[in-house]
């Protein structure tokens, strides 16, 4: 089984491609959806609940972290072919070895309020407390800093349906050279 991860600022559209590619009978995951994978972690790691409105004083000591023997433990669970990993964590650029290719889903700040707005929504992350400020304050370098860490850049402002063409024709490409480097390495 190889992985390909599909992450990306809250509003980028990653929970509605994991739709697209299951409705497409692709093996995908939506890292939201496994509360044993993601998670609210303090800066010691250690699982925390999320206040209802949190400010950005809670919003800077606390991140959305995978937990990496369950990300380990869902790739090898997937089976033969290509896993589709959408989703985003603090420390997705650290476990970046576990997948051949890594896409970032960029929006403008203008789409993302959009999105984040959108009734249809299901995560109340942007729309409580400070956490729609942080995302405000932290999109552009997000974005940014994994393109620096070598994550192929995709618009999402396009209809999900060309997302979705553009990331698995890409994704049958070799992966030399799409693989992030290491934090460390930036």
């Amino acid at each position: 089984m190889s992985a390909v991860l599909i992450t990306g600022i809250s509003g980028a559209g990653k929970s509605t491609l994991a739709a697209v590619f299951a409705r497409r009978g692709l093996a995908v995951l939506d890292s939201d959806s496994d509360p044993s994978l993601a998670r609210m972690v303090n800066r010691a790691g250690e699982v925390v609940e999320s206040p209802e409105a949190p400010d950005l004083a809670w919003v800077e000591q606390h991140s959305w972290a995978w937990d990496p023997a369950r990300l380990d433990e869902l790739i090898g669970a997937a089976g033969p072919g290509i896993l589709y990993v959408c989703g985003g964590a603090a420390n997705e650029i650290e476990l970046a070895d576990r997948f051949t290719h890594l896409f970032v889903l960029e929006i403008d700040e203008a789409t993302m309020l959009t999105r984040l707005d959108a009734p249809s929504r299901d995560n109340e992350w942007g729309r409580t407390g400070d956490s729609r400020e942080d995302l405000r304050r932290r999109r552009s370098g997000y974005q940014r800093g994994l393109r620096a860490a070598g994550a192929i850049p995709v618009d999402a402002t396009k209809p999900l349906d060309q997302v979705a063409d553009e990331i698995v024709t890409l994704t049958a490409l070799p992966a030399a050279g799409a693989r992030p480097r290491p934090r460390s390495a930036r």
